[in-house]
């Protein structure tokens, strides 16, 4: 009996071990100055996207749902349809990681009707599943990445540093688009991380 005991205890201690190196592992996946995580996720029109098909590319994420009152100020403001139409050499891709149970969820018609209400024309990809914003440790949307063209992340966090919106676009400090001046030039981009704001992301 204690022998069991025993055996099972070391069970409870090997399992909560093996549980924290796969926390380690995903939270680890998407560090700064590493390989981003890869993925392979279908938009709106049913395309497949994957990361891997677009190295040679600087790759932009954007954690988007159109039920989130930050996404859709950005969305009014044309935020991020600005910044990928400023810079037509990057590859812009949306990212949708709500969970269908979720009361936030829009089916994909739904989604197509809202891009087209606010101009949206980049890829928006859906991972229901929410294992790609799992593997990013995407917390909110809107919450951005900045990857270059081997692969590997160069920055994480927000879109600006205007949470509340109460600035002026012109007197916000866009950090992507910061962070694509920066690549661009051949400098480490700076900052390479913040605190990314907004609804939290359904999963």
């Amino acid at each position: 009996m204690v022998q069991t005991m025993r055996s099972k205890s070391l069970s409870l201690v090997l399992a909560a071990a093996a549980s924290f190196a796969l926390a380690c592992d995903a939270s680890a996946a998407a560090t700064v100055g590493e390989a981003a995580p890869a993925f392979s996720l279908t938009d709106l029109q049913g395309r497949e996207h994957s990361l891997a098909d677009l190295r040679g590319k600087v790759v932009i994420l954007e954690w988007i749902n159109p039920n989130c009152p930050f996404s859709v100020r950005h969305a009014k403001e044309k935020t991020m349809i600005a910044l990928a139409d400023d810079h037509p050499e990057i590859v812009w891709l949306a990212v949708n990681s709500t969970n269908p149970d979720s009361g936030d969820y829009l089916e994909p018609a739904e989604h197509q009707a809202y891009n087209r209400k606010h101009a949206i024309d980049y890829p928006v990809l859906y991972d229901t599943s929410g294992d790609v914003g799992r593997a990013y440790d995407a917390k909110t949307t809107p919450h951005m990445y900045i990857i270059d063209e081997e692969g590997t992340l160069l920055y994480n966090g927000a879109i600006d540093d205007d949470p509340g919106g109460r600035e002026k676009p012109a007197k916000r400090t866009n950090y992507v688009d910061g962070g694509l001046a920066d690549h661009a030039g051949g400098a480490p981009v700076d900052p390479a991380t913040t605190k990314p704001y907004g609804c939290t992301v359904k999963y």
